[in-house]
């Protein structure tokens, strides 16, 4: 008998069935469950992802965002999703945008090569939705270093045209300009006019061609396009040493235009990054790692945002959530053994979720010699 050779459980699942599974464990049947019901455990699985947050930092909650930085503007306002700053480097973002050829689909106006030209407010609309606009950064033959040439991009910047957009961009890669694999996962964003809006690549990798895909429907009208890697000469990354507010209010210096030396991360619904010192030209990105909260629990045909191996440990919380609400008369016996199967579903999860490394050392003896 042949296996599936299927892999999307856990990743193309629909909520419903999760939730139904939940019931189920405290005695209530599919044909049971009524609207209220599902409401209620829907209220429940959030209250369970936010819980998460406070208990062993997971690894999949942890992102790396880039914030265009301005001379002399102290504060910026982050996604009100993050709970947590990780850590915070200056750098300066190297463009790519010069040795090959700009792509795009059908073009209404303008050209996809001004939105490589920094000296061009032009910019480029496509004439229909879904569109690309990339860039072919030459011949995809071996180099002497057994590298592909072509370039690894890190940072995509955006920078509407005219309005402010939403854009739900797929970042791809291709060797030969026909086949293409996506990179990021698309996420709807709203991007400013006069801005540019930064998707940082986790995972880069040398290719020839590059190019944004609008993935929701809208059609791309774009002033300039920034294929960026770090910067390998000048000052370089520069990490910031986190502060308290009672520290940063200390500094005496902090007005002061410079490299910005230390930040204060105020946590509070609308999370916002104070600099020290106030950025002056040098710097022109702010990355940032952090912890964000998962998705919302809302449509049943969606997805959770979870991985794969904590979809049981949500289950198996949701199972016991609902089975301590008095309305479904679960015995309290079987809420004790509920409660011992999330708390162990969780540590399991949890135990995949963090850095597991052999650390050894190599003595260095060669003093001895002498």
């Amino acid at each position: 008998m042949a296996t599936s050779n299927s892999y999307v459980f856990g990743i193309t699942t629909q909520i419903d069935e999760f939730i139904r599974e939940s019931f189920e464990r405290i005695g209530v049947k599919g044909n049971e469950i009524s609207e209220p019901m599902i409401a209620s455990a829907q209220m429940s699985a959030n209250l369970a992802l936010t819980d998460w947050m406070g208990k062993v930092p997971l690894t999949w909650m942890r992102k790396r965002q880039m914030i265009t930085l301005y001379q002399g503007q102290m504060t910026y306002q982050l996604p009100p999703q993050m709970t947590q700053i990780i850590d915070v480097i200056a750098i300066q973002p190297q463009r790519l945008n010069t040795g090959g050829i700009a792509l795009s689909s059908t073009v209404a106006s303008g050209s996809a090569a001004n939105v490589f030209d920094p000296n061009s407010t032009a910019g480029c609309t496509l004439a229909n939705p879904n569109g690309d606009i990339g860039y072919n950064y030459g011949t995809n033959t071996l180099s002497t270093n057994n590298s592909f040439n072509g370039n690894s991009i890190f940072y995509v910047g955006i920078q509407p045209l005219n309005n402010n957009s939403v854009y739900k961009l797929a970042v791809q890669y291709s060797f030969d300009g026909a086949n293409w694999l996506t990179i990021n996962t698309p996420k709807q964003t709203i991007y400013n006019m006069d801005q540019i809006g930064w998707i940082v690549i986790e995972n880069s990798l040398n290719a020839q061609y590059w190019r944004i895909l609008e993935t929701g429907g809208a059609t791309l009208a774009i002033q300039q396009l920034y294929f960026a890697e770090p910067i390998n000469n000048g000052q370089g990354d520069r990490a910031l040493t986190a502060l308290s507010y009672t520290q940063w209010m200390q500094v005496s210096n902090k007005l002061t235009q410079s490299y910005p030396s230390g930040y204060f991360f105020n946590s509070q619904a609308n999370p916002t990054i104070t600099l020290s010192q106030v950025p002056n030209q040098t710097y022109t990105g702010l990355l940032y790692t952090g912890y964000f909260y998962p998705q919302d629990v809302t449509y049943l045909f969606n997805e959770f945002d979870v991985p794969r191996r904590f979809v049981e440990a949500l289950v198996a919380e949701l199972a016991y959530r609902l089975a301590s609400k008095p309305i479904f008369n679960v015995p309290s016996d079987k809420i004790v053994q509920l409660k011992e199967d999330k708390v162990e579903a969780f540590n399991n999860a949890a135990m995949t979720d963090q850095s597991n490394f052999i650390l050894s050392f190599k003595p260095d003896f060669s003093y001895l010699g002498k």
